[in-house]
């Protein structure tokens, strides 16, 4: 990819999102919005940077934080990676947006506290059949 390109992807592009609970459900939904693509899957351990597989080859990596979404090319087939972001954003942002203004919390299936609960609540069920 020409480095001149790249640098105006790592520019990146300003979401205007409220703040750091929100950067993390955007990146959250994105994430969800590849995994759902053909072709393409995602990952993110931190809620800020997702990387974006394309055919199983890690192929881009995306942060998303101080509201501003960057991209950082890692091979020559990231193009197509870009442009499912790019979608995302062109049609889902302000869908995301509203979404977070409704329910306002990140989403329990990524959220450290939810996972520390559901664990101690399999630990209960467990002696729901203690008495059988």
């Amino acid at each position: 990819m020409d480095a001149k390109f790249e640098d105006m992807l790592r520019f990146g592009i300003n979401l205007k999102l409220s703040g750091p609970d929100e950067d993390k459900y955007y990146t959250q939904r994105l994430t969800r919005y590849l995994m759902s693509l053909e072709n393409l899957d995602a990952d993110t351990e931190d809620d800020e940077i997702v990387l974006i597989y394309y055919k199983t080859e890690c192929s881009l990596q995306v942060c998303i934080k101080d509201s501003t979404l960057t991209f950082n090319p890692l091979t020559e087939a990231s193009y197509e990676c870009i442009m499912s972001v790019l979608d995302f954003v062109a049609n889902l942002h302000t869908v995301v947006q509203e979404d977070f203004k409704k329910e306002g919390y990140i989403d329990n299936e990524f959220s450290s506290k939810a996972l520390i609960e559901e664990e101690s609540s399999s630990d209960d069920d467990s002696d729901d059949f203690e008495w059988i």
